[in-house]
């Protein structure tokens, strides 16, 4: 019984590192205790004070009150959610954040995320007792950007944006001017988002408990919308998302905080590229080309002209006449129907898609080395790593979420390699940017394993156990011509050491390369390469380790292993194999 604690005289389990609000929020509900400055995906801040608790060391003893949001919860103690005193305290502060703030919150059907009024509602406030003063109230609307409206007649200096653009997007857009009652929150060096670095993430706009800024399709209530849990259909990262709708209209999409991939984060294209969907110029019948022209057709019309040109083709020039290409978009399902339409059906292996051209040097690579071609473990595992190496890839553009995760792993200080030859945004924050000659990755890593080898920080016993010819290897290894190398890659090779050293050294370091490694010709071998600098060093099987590909859109890995590729079947089998085909 050492690690019970007590919820309103009920004892419940502690466990370790929770703070009060985490551990009442898990013992009896998310509703437990209300807050405003509090969200899922923010470091504790405890300014707004709604979230006290009264905390007792003895049942019935004398309380203290303590903001819950960032007090850590120890054993034996009694913690009272809504004891007397904590409700007229509560109500207190509301009625102070109303008299700053537009009434209408009280009644107000226009926007529907402001959590003031349900604070408000949930703390019994009707009216506000506190005479008129002076106000905020009379500051302009910011209408300059496209996607987000700012009222800041409605912010409550909560810091809940400003610190989501520091801490998820890591962009730092937002910021509080001004001392006392002339605090406002700015956007760059002015007052309006025009000239910002705001890169329409979002997150700011989700964070705020007020509406004083929100989405621009917000401007009509959402209560009653239908929410639907969905997968963003852009790029690799796989983020989930909750799609609002009304009828058949999108009233908004925001990404739900329990969302594994991606915690309440988004790009602008997840949250806001959306108006595609009832586009006027979005083909919605099939269309049959007649002298020239596109025409509508019904589906059977189609399918009847489909049927009717496939087999003319098939019998007079043979079915290998015919090719299909299928879509990283679609999903396993369709992939797999696609290809065994024009293997089985058709009777060709000509069935292709991006997969192959973007990333099949990676599932090849990534087979011949670790027998399976794809990342070795979760993105999440960037909480427990102590070093990243990004190659040959640009995340804070091409992987927008999963890109701000590795800006916040540099600027906490934890060692970033990045090798490519532009100074991307994640280089400029990097401890070692190996700015290298295009085309050149062999060279690179061909230095770095040197360096690991001949520094002595090679993980004998992980090779010994888990890995088969180092021996061979090493000894190829060691009679590179260094000289040679550092003149092909243009990089010097003491600051290829020192990044190599830098990886080795770390007790846990991942690696996440992308299409500037798998789009040459020696595309299968980089990848090769760079599980072989995991496999030297023991960065495999454990969390916070491994080898990640960033694929480029949001089902690469998905059509891959449905086999829709020339060469490979489901499952990555060689189609010209007898054995596989009659497996098949």
């Amino acid at each position: 019984m050492s690690n019970i604690a007590y919820l309103n005289n009920r004892p419940y389990q502690v466990e370790p590192g929770e703070t009060i609000i985490s551990f009442a929020r898990r013992s009896l509900g998310a509703e437990s205790i209300p807050t405003l400055c509090d969200a899922p995906n923010l470091d504790p801040f405890g300014s707004c004070r709604v979230c006290s608790v009264d905390v007792a060391l003895e049942k019935n003893g004398p309380t203290k009150v303590f903001a819950s949001c960032h007090t850590p919860v120890a054993a034996g103690q009694y913690i009272y959610t809504d004891s007397a005193n904590i409700q007229r305290l509560r109500k207190n502060i509301i009625e102070l954040v109303l008299t700053d703030h537009p009434l209408d919150c009280l009644t107000c059907e226009v926007n529907g995320n402001c959590e003031l009024q349900t604070v408000a509602a949930r703390v019994g406030i009707t009216d506000v007792r506190y005479p008129d003063g002076e106000t905020h109230l009379d500051r302009e609307k910011d209408l300059s950007h496209p996607y987000m409206t700012s009222d800041l007649s409605k912010c409550i200096n909560c810091y809940r944006c400003v610190r989501a653009c520091d801490e998820v997007q890591g962009q730092f857009v937002l910021s509080m001017a001004g001392r006392g009652f002339d605090s406002r929150i700015i956007k760059g060096m002015d007052e309006s988002f025009d000239d910002s670095p705001c890169v329409s993430c979002g997150a700011c706009s989700q964070a705020c408990p007020t509406a004083a800024i929100s989405d621009v399709f917000q401007s009509k209530s959402i209560a009653n919308t239908q929410k639907t849990r969905t997968v963003c259909n852009y790029c690799g990262v796989g983020c989930n998302l909750e799609v609002a709708t009304m009828g058949d209209q999108i009233m908004g999409i925001q990404a739900p905080y329990d969302a594994e991939v991606n915690q309440g984060h988004t790009c602008l294209k997840g949250r806001y590229a959306f108006k595609f969907y009832n586009h006027p110029d979005r083909i919605r019948t099939p269309l049959i080309k007649r002298n020239g022209e596109f025409e509508e057709a019904t589906w059977d019309e189609a399918y009847d002209f489909i049927v009717d040109k496939f087999q003319a083709l098939k019998d007079e020039f043979g079915p290998d006449s015919l090719a299909g290409i299928s879509s990283s978009r679609c999903t396993n399902e369709e992939n797999y129907l696609m290809q065994k339409f024009f293997r089985v059906v058709v009777g060709t292996n000509n069935i292709d898609g991006c997969a192959r051209v973007c990333h099949s040097p990676t599932a090849l690579g990534l087979q011949r080395t670790f027998g399976t071609g794809a990342a070795t473990n979760s993105v999440e595992d960037l909480k427990f790593t102590d070093a990243i190496m990004v190659i040959g890839a640009n995340p804070t553009e091409g992987h927008p979420v999963t890109g701000a995760k590795l800006k916040q792993h540099a600027f906490s200080g934890k060692t970033t390699i990045v090798i490519d030859p532009r100074r991307t945004e994640l280089a400029r924050y990097s401890t070692h940017h190996l700015q290298l000659r295009p085309g050149t990755n062999v060279a690179v890593l061909n230095m770095m394993m040197y360096y690991i080898v001949k520094e002595g920080l090679a993980d004998n016993d992980f090779i010994e156990k888990r890995t088969e010819g180092y021996e061979d290897f090493c000894e190829e290894l060691l009679n590179i011509d260094l000289e040679e190398m550092e003149s092909v890659c243009g990089v010097p090779r003491e600051e290829v050491r020192q990044a190599a050293i830098a990886y080795a050294s770390a007790d846990r370091a991942m690696s996440f390369h992308g299409l500037g490694v798998t789009e040459h010709s020696q595309g299968t071998f980089t990848v090769m390469q760079i599980a072989d600098l995991a496999l030297i060093t023991g960065n495999i099987g454990r969390r916070g380790v491994g080898v990640n590909p960033l694929r480029g859109q949001n089902n690469v890995q998905g059509m891959a292993d449905m086999g829709t590729q020339p060469h490979q079947g489901a499952g990555y089998f060689d189609v010209t194999d007898p054995d596989v085909i009659r497996r098949y």
